[in-house]
């Protein structure tokens, strides 16, 4: 018998949905951050068709983190090696 083991595969759709913010309010952030993937394709990180890098992973989580430091809390969405990404201006 063969286990299967499902991973959560649109954990950053959910911390999307608890910032409030639609999918297009999330690409416009994480462009600007220097987000450099298209809105079809953060679309698919989002919906777990499409793994994102590393680094699309950690401005994600950015453009996330600030949304709920907006919102008034803290940065609940993980980096993937827990320095966080540093805003380009």
């Amino acid at each position: 018998m063969i286990a299967v083991v499902e991973r959560p595969l649109d954990t950053l759709d959910l911390f999307r949905q608890d910032a409030q913010l639609t999918r297009d309010e999330l690409w416009l952030r994480y462009f600007e951050l220097g987000g450099m993937s298209t809105a079809f394709e953060v679309e698919a990180f989002l919906h777990g068709a499409l793994e994102p890098s590393a680094h699309d992973h950690d401005v994600l989580a950015h453009a996330l983190n600030e949304r709920f430091v907006e919102m008034g809390g803290n940065h609940p969405v993980p980096y993937t090696d827990g320095a966080p990404v540093r805003h380009r201006h």
